[in-house]
């Protein structure tokens, strides 16, 4: 007989040894709270509410949208939970759509009863087409014969032949109409079958997620964070400039236009725009030592070529260092690659430490385990240290002069990095068109000035110097500028630093008109030179009941060689005392007066100008021009 006491301890034992059950998987799309958008791709935030947890669970975060990268997955827990994994994977899932397939069906065989029945009519109208003909041929004939033997009946060969036009006509009228219902139920045939291979076909769809493996150390209520990189997301800046009519004050309503297609939509999300690259890497590229010998002398290159490569080979470095952060991608996986492409996909990373996760208890990262960050990375630097070590020595090996020839590198302002936080909640949903979302609207004060360049133009503009006191940083971009509430032309917005200046175009102003002319030439030999001096008259009308301050530009020839001599002989006025002119354009040649156009100054009550240029050269040689500077 079998000890009560030894089944009892059985029992225990195999209870012990025996896995608890695992729960069952918490399957939530969350919700989406905040948005990162960058020029490229997204960093997007879901918050997942769990009401009650206990001990090991496995979360599914459902619907990821098909952009998404999948090595970018990054959970962080709130609360006493701990995130051991974050993996992605994919599901094939199959809709029951047989009821709606179903009545298609019965749909398309109605039309199809419908175009069967036109057919039947149509070959009966044929028929009838054929006795007429065969009576139309008996009728003549016997006309003929009796007509032939005097006895033919004129009254009922006139009613004979008035029923076969009769029957022709109606034959003719519903033959129309059958082929005007014939052509309708064709149509109606297509657009049916097309509704039923859209349903049969979306019957079967991917589902993307990522599976959070977690373990709450207190049973109740908890909140994870899952964020990933999507693709198909960017965006650009562009602004509205709004100047009063009073030219005080000029509003710059900085927007951003952005482009979201990255397959889920964003409701009433918290939003940041960024001009940084989102990097997955934190260490810096290690920077080896070069070293260097003698060597037989190289091949001097032409220098516009080396100037060239040169360049280039900035650019390759400044390339391959914004990719390097994304080094946590699979190989081949591009920012908008479906991620089915992945071969990594479904994978887990564990990392130690408190709550599993990143930085000892920060959350999990995963979605590409087993991808060999570090190699990966040192893959990268040694690309970037062998692009740099030709760049040095190609430093050491040719002329400043040659290697700033064709300088295409990244300009600092090109490159800067800001971010900006929108003040309100906002809503974006996945679609092609681009939308448009305010930034920021800040007034700022300016000095207004007219600009007349007669040399270019008989139109003289509006301009306005502003300061930069916002705090934000004005991204180069497109301009839309309005006066007093009428929009005046289109132009571009420079980067502008906090605290920095800027000009901006308020368009024609259209009471002020310029004229320049050359009104006298003198020459005369001095020695072996050629001496010539140019007399020339700027014109400036008025046509406004208001005096009008114009900064009037003209220039004269800066010399390209020393054989040549350039010099203002006489000015009517005195050149602008600016401090900015006179160190940036008065060195270039560029001429500038600081006057005032009284109001109505027409016709001989206009402003006039007029200024002595004086050149001399070799009297054997002729002057020309040079390549613009840029």
């Amino acid at each position: 007989m079998i000890c009560r006491t030894c089944v009892a301890v059985f029992v225990v034992c195999m209870l012990a040894i025996t896995p608890l059950a695992a729960a069952e998987p918490i399957v939530t799309e969350g919700r989406v709270t905040d948005v990162t958008v960058y020029q490229g791709q997204a960093l997007v935030t879901r918050e997942i509410e769990l009401e009650s947890v206990d001990g090991l669970v496995e979360v599914v975060v459902s619907s990821l949208p098909e952009s998404v990268i999948t090595g970018s997955l990054f959970a962080e827990p709130t609360g006493e939970v701990q995130v051991r994994s974050v993996r992605y994977r994919e599901r094939p899932i199959e809709a029951d759509v047989r009821q709606e397939v179903r009545e298609l069906d019965e749909q398309i065989q109605a039309v199809a009863d419908k175009i069967a029945a036109v057919i039947e009519e149509r070959t009966l109208l044929n028929e009838r087409k054929a006795y007429l003909e065969n009576l139309k041929d008996f009728t003549a004939s016997t006309s003929n014969q009796e007509l032939k033997s005097g006895v033919l009946n004129a009254e009922t060969l006139k009613t004979l032949t008035e029923f076969m036009f009769a029957e022709r006509d109606r034959i003719g009228e519903r033959e129309l109409e059958l082929a005007k219902e014939e052509r309708s139920h064709n149509q109606e045939m297509e657009l049916l079958k097309r509704k039923r291979q859209t349903i049969a076909e979306g019957s079967a769809r991917t589902v993307r997620e990522a599976v959070v493996f977690i373990n709450a150390t207190e049973a109740g209520a908890a909140t994870l964070r899952l964020s990933y990189l999507v693709g198909n997301a960017s965006w650009t800046p562009s602004y509205n400039l709004r100047a009063t009519e009073a030219r005080d004050e000029i509003t710059v309503e900085y927007n951003a236009s952005i482009q979201q297609m990255s397959g889920e939509d964003w409701n009433d999300v918290h939003m940041v725009l960024s001009t940084a690259t989102p990097s997955l890497v934190a260490k810096a590229p290690t920077l080896e030592a070069l070293t260097i010998k003698l060597g037989q002398p190289v091949q001097v290159q032409e220098p516009m070529l080396a100037a060239q490569n040169y360049s280039r080979m900035k650019q390759e470095i400044d390339q391959l260092s914004k990719a390097r952060g994304n080094a946590a991608m699979a190989p081949g996986q591009m920012a908008n690659a479906p991620a089915s492409e992945s071969a990594f996909a479904g994978r887990d990373i564990v990392r130690s430490g408190r709550g599993g996760g990143m930085g000892g208890g920060m959350g999990g990262y995963g979605g590409v385990g087993g991808w060999d960050f570090s190699g990966q990375t040192a893959n990268t630097d040694v690309g970037l240290n062998s692009f740099a070590s030709q760049l040095q020595l190609m430093d050491l090996n040719n002329s400043l002069s040659t290697l700033r020839m064709d300088d295409q590198s990244i300009k600092p302002a090109d490159g800067v990095s800001v971010s900006y936080k929108l003040a309100n909640s906002t809503s974006l949903p996945s679609r092609s068109d681009r939308q448009l979302i305010q930034i920021a609207s800040m007034p700022l004060k300016g000095e207004f000035y007219r600009l007349a360049t007669p040399v270019l133009t008989s139109f003289v503009y509006e301009e306005a110097k502003l300061t930069n006191t916002s705090d934000e940083v004005f991204l180069a971009g497109p301009v839309a500028t309005f006066l007093g509430g009428q929009f005046v032309g289109r132009g571009e917005m420079p980067t502008v630093a906090v605290g920095e200046s800027f000009t901006v175009g308020l368009g024609i102003d259209s009471s002020l008109r310029a004229e320049r002319k050359l009104l006298k030439k003198d020459e005369r030999i001095q020695g072996g030179n050629r001496v010539v001096d140019f007399i020339y008259e700027l014109k400036l009308e008025n046509f406004g009941d208001k005096p009008a301050k114009v900064r009037l530009l003209d220039r004269m020839p800066t010399v390209g060689e020393n054989d040549i001599k350039v010099t203002l002989v006489r000015s009517d006025e005195e050149l602008s005392k600016d401090e900015s002119y006179q160190m940036n354009q008065r060195k270039d040649g560029i001429l500038r007066w600081d006057v005032e156009v009284p109001a109505q100054a027409i016709g001989p009550k206009q402003k006039v100008l007029k200024y002595t240029m004086q050149i001399e050269y070799d009297k054997q040689l002729s002057i020309e021009g040079m390549p613009a500077k840029r």
